[in-house]
């Protein structure tokens, strides 16, 4: 795992130092056009693209209630670099094997975004993933959470990879 983790390390590092030349909005597709990420679902049929960061926050609380977005706003107020992105890191799109990442795929939603945006992403992305776990597979298959227990400690003692 420990070498997985140096490789993620240094493609984040990589991919954020690819500079934006290719529009004059902040935060945009790889190409400079309107942004695609299923978190903000009007990407899907609009096209989104900002001048700043503030822009971008705007956009993304314009659906809160006052008091949620007093609460995001002083996260908001803190500047961030705005750098390239992947926009979809979660475990199906890292290639892996002996530990040692082999590829990345899925680069539909890279972009320049804020610098903390691949990291709330790929939060959002297990959580998604656990609600998935616990709606619908705990439920298809059932009776089967001792073995699950036993499989996760011996995954704990190889590495899942």
């Amino acid at each position: 795992m420990e070498n997985a983790v140096t490789d993620l390390k240094r493609y984040i590092s990589q991919l954020r130092a690819i500079p934006n030349q290719v529009s004059n909005f902040q935060i945009c597709n790889s190409q400079g056009g309107g942004i695609l990420d299923y978190r903000i679902p009007d990407s899907q049929s609009e096209e989104l693209r900002f001048e700043t960061e503030a822009d971008f926050h705007s956009y993304l609380t314009r659906v809160m209630t006052d008091d949620t977005r007093r609460l995001a706003a002083k996260s908001h107020a803190v500047p961030h670099a705005i750098v390239f992105t992947h926009g979809d890191l979660n475990p199906r799109n890292i290639l892996a094997e002996n530990g040692k990442i082999t590829g990345i795929i899925d680069w539909e939603n890279a972009g320049f975004f804020p610098e903390y945006w691949e990291y709330s992403k790929m939060h959002y992305t297990v959580r998604s993933l656990i609600r998935w776990l616990a709606d619908v597979v705990d439920q298809v298959f059932e009776g089967y959470r001792d073995e699950l227990h036993v499989e996760n400690m011996l995954s704990d003692l190889t590495g899942p990879y």
